[in-house]
């Protein structure tokens, strides 16, 4: 048998990353703009927390990609940056929900982060200064987000 190119297998798990990344963000999309708008739709502060959660779970494991040496290269540091970025967009998504004056505090933070993320299909963006970013500034952030999220009232509909 012969012996596979590294460089076609990691090829082939980047591909199959940004496929299942891009997917997922599909489905989402569908099933948000399928829905029917004359009903009202209701977002809880849960949701929100919920996604803060899942944001803190896939930099950690962004975060332990990064310092291993042997996985630097692994197709699913795109794929983890890019929930990332996509929770952060859906995030600022349910966050209009609610009215002007209680979100004013939570925008520039989750508009910031969005930028940061947005570059996630750019190969310089997984340099050491990501890690460093994971490490000081994003679970400052979060936390900054939590604690206004969790003073937001417990539910908005649109």
């Amino acid at each position: 048998m012969a012996k596979l190119n590294s460089d076609v297998m990691h090829f082939a798990a980047a591909t199959a990353a940004a496929t299942l990344t891009t997917s997922r963000k599909l489905l989402r999309n569908y099933a948000y703009y399928r829905s029917t708008h004359s009903e009202t739709e209701t977002v809880t502060r849960a949701d929100l927390l919920f996604l803060c959660h899942k944001i803190r779970f896939n930099a950690f494991g962004l975060h332990n990609l990064l310092l291993d040496e042997e996985n630097q290269n692994s197709p699913f540091l795109v794929s983890l940056a890019g929930n990332i970025a996509d929770s952060f967009e859906e995030i600022h998504r349910k966050t209009l929900f609610y009215d002007a004056l209680e979100i004013e505090t939570l925008i520039p933070i989750i508009d910031s982060q969005r930028r940061f993320w947005n570059q996630f299909t750019d190969e310089s963006f997984y340099h050491q200064q990501l890690a460093l970013f994971l490490e000081n500034r994003l679970p400052v952030d979060i936390k900054k987000l939590k604690k206004n999220i969790e003073s937001l009232p417990k539910q908005a509909h649109l």
